[in-house]
């Protein structure tokens, strides 16, 4: 740590080491000045809305205040308030009636008094901690290891405060500045691409630090081909390896080339996310994996099987059973608002699903003949949006998959072999 700033830092400790006790004080004096305020405020208008006030507690607590003979004074207060308020005309004939009222008006004249001093306390220690509150920020920032300051003028305010020597500020001034011009790309999010900027790069390295040392392993395969291999210890060693290099082309400034690997990662990040999705469903306590999208009453498939050919019908109760049935991970097709889909293509029709976390597997729809991917969502957008903003099992009619399936079984389905789709046409 720069020496100058050692000082300011051990200079500050003691400035702030009370300030959790002064915000405590300066809430209770605010909520006491508020009060009295509003009864001398009250006054002006007629002492009499002094009797009336809701708060007879805080007024008894106000004249006990003057530290000298308190139980008379209180007393005093009771009985012309009793006098003043009784609307009797016998009683204000009396001559305590009109001690009463001369009462009043000095009890105004004490309370007007009583309050410009805890005015004058309360905006003295207000000034107070909001002075504190300046040190205390900038102390917490200056403890950072990674110290970035955007207020310069506030923060030349703050040393201004600060009872140390000048060149010490100077000192801090040149540190702070290089901190400032260390952080500078970062903090102001430069575009490398229209969609990544370089802080999320350093993001990304901050949160994967772990996994940067100098003796990592290369992987040359593709993302496609590790994730294919299905092996946990493949896949982290990918992870090893294109965390280290997109280190490496940070430090050296190589952004433009940074790209892939940074996209490449990001990808096979959200692919573990998604396996570990996809192994709930290997839980024991599923008897029946398949949640379906609803529009109204029914679901997006069987409004599909009501409508399509008798041929195609087959294609989706296989898919669907297949879906149900599969041991296999998965790799994603197509994202869509945060969620991975995934395409069941074994056909000339094809079935849209996606996992949950819960190990369901939601059902979004089905591809006709020709249909892609993107087309469907976007007809589908606003059913998608409304069931994605709320995932939970209870939105889900459970006695969908049934209404669909009944007792149909995969070996007893007929299939016409010339309609099997030999070549991904919707591959995103």
């Amino acid at each position: 740590m720069n020496d100058s700033l050692h000082k300011l830092l051990e200079y500050l400790e003691p400035k702030i080491e009370n300030i959790q006790e002064n915000r405590f004080e300066i809430k209770s004096l605010g909520n006491v000045y508020e009060t009295i305020k509003e009864i001398v405020e009250l006054g002006r208008k007629s002492p009499f809305e002094i009797l009336d006030y809701y708060d007879q507690d805080f007024i008894i607590k106000a004249i006990k205040i003057s530290n000298h003979d308190i139980e008379r004074r209180v007393e005093r207060y009771k009985t012309s308030r009793y006098l003043l308020i009784n609307k009797n005309q016998n009683i204000r004939e009396l001559p305590q009636y009109k001690e009463a009222l001369n009462y009043l008006e000095s009890l105004f004249e004490y309370l007007s008094s009583l309050y410009l001093e805890i005015e004058f306390d309360y905006e003295t220690k207000k000034n107070k901690l909001k002075t504190q509150e300046l040190l205390n920020k900038y102390y917490l920032l200056l403890k950072r290891n990674n110290i970035f300051i955007k207020e310069t003028e506030e923060f030349i305010k703050f040393l201004d405060l600060c009872e140390i020597s000048y060149d010490d500020k100077l000192n801090i001034l040149i540190f702070i500045n290089k901190c400032n011009i260390k952080n500078y790309l970062t903090i102001n999010d430069i575009m490398i691409t229209n969609d990544i900027k370089l802080s999320d790069i350093t993001n990304l390295i901050e949160e994967y630090k772990y996994l940067i040392n100098s003796n990592y392993e290369e992987i040359d395969l593709d993302l496609l081909s590790v994730l294919k291999e299905n092996d946990e210890e493949l896949l982290n060693k990918k992870k090893i390896s294109l965390i280290n290099i997109i280190d490496n082309l940070y430090l050296d400034k190589q952004y433009d080339e940074i790209i892939k690997y940074y996209i490449e990662f990001i990808k096979l990040i959200n692919c573990e996310k998604e396996f570990l999705k996809q192994k709930e469903r290997f839980n024991d306590k599923f008897f029946k994996k398949l949640v379906f999208v609803m529009n109204k009453e029914k679901s997006l498939v069987r409004e599909y099987l009501d409508k399509t050919k008798d041929e195609y019908k087959n294609y989706v109760y296989k898919n669907l059973l297949s879906i149900e049935q599969e041991e296999n991970l998965v790799i994603p097709s197509y994202s869509y608002k945060g969620m991975y889909l995934y395409l069941k293509k074994d056909y000339v029709v094809k079935t849209v699903y996606t996992f949950l976390e819960n190990g369901y597997v939601l059902i979004l729809g089905v591809l006709d003949e020709f249909e892609n991917i993107n087309d469907f969502v976007l007809k589908n957008k606003k059913i998608f949006n409304k069931v994605f903003k709320s995932l939970n099992l209870n939105n889900f009619d459970l006695n969908e998959r049934d209404l669909i399936l009944k007792d149909k079984e995969i070996e007893v389905l007929s299939f016409n072999t010339l309609d099997v789709e030999l070549e991904d046409k919707d591959a995103r």
